[in-house]
């Protein structure tokens, strides 16, 4: 084969995605950094991903889970791990004015974009697998632990748990089916994920819709001795 029929034979494949491999990334940072600046998510509305579009069923479920479990819980302050673009979570603080919020996001340039856009909140860069948030009453963890190897599972939830949050309400999935484990950091990758089954095995919480579900942090003190 001549030089320039493999030229041609390369770049046919690259613009077909034939035999192309997902980008690995080091680290968690490069990895959504990545996801954020190639919108791998592909919503036009919100650079979180689909599920985060205002009029999506799993926005509409996060409000009502919000808005119970402030007013059964008497909560006063909320972190948002991980915030986002926070396309739809201005609704709930509308509603809750009183409500003492920060956002955390590992992303550095989505975390400036949002100090840009909404400077009447309160936003950190943090990476919840290695440092551990400010307290709060309640850390509200919407569509993370779904995109994490199981190693960094453990080590967020316990970081949650350091911070002293009463409370920590986490995306956990009813399905049935055996937790599965993530390829290696691989770029927008996510499972259905079951923290009350194997090997998580989270014990019975105080609130759970099928998808959202919240404890006591003093019940998931376990956790400490699981993480890496």
């Amino acid at each position: 084969m001549t030089l320039f029929l493999k030229r041609l034979r390369s770049r046919t494949r690259k613009l077909l995605g034939i035999g192309k491999r997902p980008k690995r990334h080091r680290d968690l940072k490069a990895r959504f950094t990545h996801v954020y600046r190639g919108k791998t998510w592909k919503s036009s509305e919100s650079a979180s991903g689909p599920g985060s579009t205002r009029d999506s069923g799993s926005v509409r479920q996060a409000l009502i889970a919000l808005a119970q479990v402030v007013s059964v819980y008497d909560i006063q302050s909320v972190a948002d791990l991980p915030c986002g673009d926070l396309n739809w979570m201005p609704t709930f603080l509308k509603q809750n004015p009183k409500i003492d919020y920060i956002g955390y996001d590992i992303v550095d340039a989505l975390i400036a974009a949002n100090r840009r856009a909404f400077p009447g909140y309160a936003f950190r860069v943090l990476d919840i697998t290695r440092e551990i948030p400010a307290r709060a009453d309640l850390i509200f963890s919407k569509d993370l632990v779904n995109h994490l190897l199981e190693r960094d599972v453990w080590s967020a939830v316990a970081n949650m748990v350091r911070s002293g949050a009463d409370y920590v309400m986490i995306t956990s999935n009813s399905d049935p089916v055996p937790n599965i484990e993530l390829p290696e950091n691989v770029a927008g990758s996510s499972r259905p994920l079951n923290l009350q089954i194997s090997p998580y095995d989270f014990p019975t919480p105080l609130y759970d819709d099928g998808y959202l579900v919240m404890w006591r942090s003093q019940d998931l003190a376990f956790v400490l001795d699981r993480a890496a």
